[in-house]
């Protein structure tokens, strides 16, 4: 499938860079709804379940615990969705967490197909509006997930304890380069699939980075886990926010991939005790 995405960009950038522009802006938009794995469906059953409705949106959210306890939220990747995060629920119940989630824009039970990063930063921060004052936060992030994050706080008025980034993407042009690569659009054509990513965004492509934004955040520390030789996002993307945030750790990980780390045992016991 991919070699005939390829060939199509490829020929279309030759032929119209503009259209060429278009199907890869919205190919890249596109979530691939996939069925709830069986080891994803006991956060769904366990979960007391709501719908956050502001005025163009309806938000799909999950609470497990004490509301009145400190709380801790729990955001999945691209292509995913929240019950990816249930084993770190019952460890964050023992230790009194309040622990709460949604699942972005396209995924999961939404309606729509397509979304972006400015979207799904949209709509962490109508969810984290709505949390109750006075309590200490802490977030658990997965992959475009904590990107997410990132760029959210920093345009929240908000104080966070811990962040605990499960491996994150930095700089979002390398992330449209990698695209460009992937599916073959020619320099002309990738400059306009940029210029329209910017203009949605609101600020200049080859200036937004996870890094950068986590400077405008406010929150205590920031715990990057990331496996050496992750194949969807680059190990760098963690070393470059590490060696950039100075209130950081980077936890390198080996053989535990980019999906399986969030089933795997030691590192839920590993950030368990961070979350302490």
């Amino acid at each position: 499938m991919i070699r005939i995405i390829r060939q199509y960009h490829k020929s279309l950038s030759v032929i119209s860079p503009t259209l060429a522009a278009k199907s890869a802006f919205e190919l890249f938009r596109k979530v691939r709804i996939k069925e709830l794995r069986d080891q994803e469906k006991p956060f769904y059953d366990e979960a007391n379940d709501s719908e956050l409705v502001f005025e163009n949106e309806v938000i799909h959210s999950y609470e497990f615990g004490n509301p009145n306890h400190d709380i801790v939220v729990l955001l999945h990747g691209w292509d995913s969705n929240a019950g990816c995060m249930y084993k770190f629920v019952q460890p964050l119940l023992e230790k009194n967490k309040y622990v709460l989630s949604f699942n972005l824009p396209a995924h999961a039970f939404h309606e729509a197909s397509k979304t972006n990063i400015y979207e799904a930063k949209e709509t962490f921060k109508k969810f984290m509006s709505t949390l109750p004052e006075g309590r200490n936060i802490s977030i658990i992030s997965h992959s475009f997930g904590s990107g997410v994050v990132g760029y959210g706080l920093s345009e929240l008025n908000l104080e966070v304890d811990d962040l605990v980034f499960l491996t994150t993407p930095d700089r979002i042009n390398d992330i449209f380069v990698d695209y460009k690569n992937l599916i073959g659009l020619n320099d002309k054509a990738f400059h306009i699939l940029c210029k329209k990513a910017s203009e949605i965004i609101g600020e200049d492509l080859n200036e937004l980075s996870i890094a950068t934004k986590l400077k405008k955040a406010d929150f205590k520390y920031l715990h990057l886990f990331h496996d050496k030789k992750d194949k969807i996002l680059p190990y760098k993307n963690s070393t470059q926010i590490a060696s950039d945030i100075e209130n950081s750790t980077l936890h390198t990980l080996t053989k535990m991939g980019h999906y399986k780390m969030l089933w795997n045992d030691e590192l839920v016991k590993s950030v368990m005790e961070l979350i302490d």
